[in-house]
């Protein structure tokens, strides 16, 4: 089973990017990830289905780069399902998707606010 966080891909990122640079993209992620979590919990009927593919294909890059293996899997999963036509429950996708936001979120505040 994939991570939740890859720490080898944030070590790379870090890298290249520069270590003092993280917590500022890594505060962005976050929002994202809660701004998308708001978005689903809000969305009904035919809506829900459009923005499940919305919401996955942004995902596949932004849970790569950071490093949210099973995040970006599910993203992928998803997006490739939407593009076919083949997402049939979308209150299920979205109820999963929800929960693998939430602990995806969990698991990245940890570097913001490691615990004492």
């Amino acid at each position: 089973m994939k991570e939740i966080m890859n720490q080898e891909t944030i070590s790379s990122l870090g890298r290249e990017i520069g270590e003092e640079n993280i917590p500022v993209l890594l505060d962005i992620f976050l929002g994202e990830l809660e701004n998308y979590q708001a978005t689903l919990l809000e969305s009904e009927g035919s809506s829900r289905l459009e923005l499940l593919k919305e919401i996955s294909h942004a995902l596949k890059s932004s849970a790569a780069s950071f490093g949210a293996d099973r995040l970006c899997a599910m993203a992928i999963d998803i997006d490739a399902r939407g593009k076919e036509g083949r997402l049939a429950d979308t209150a299920q996708e979205t109820q999963t998707l929800v929960k693998l936001l939430r602990e995806t979120f969990a698991s990245y505040m940890t570097l913001v606010q490691p615990e004492s």
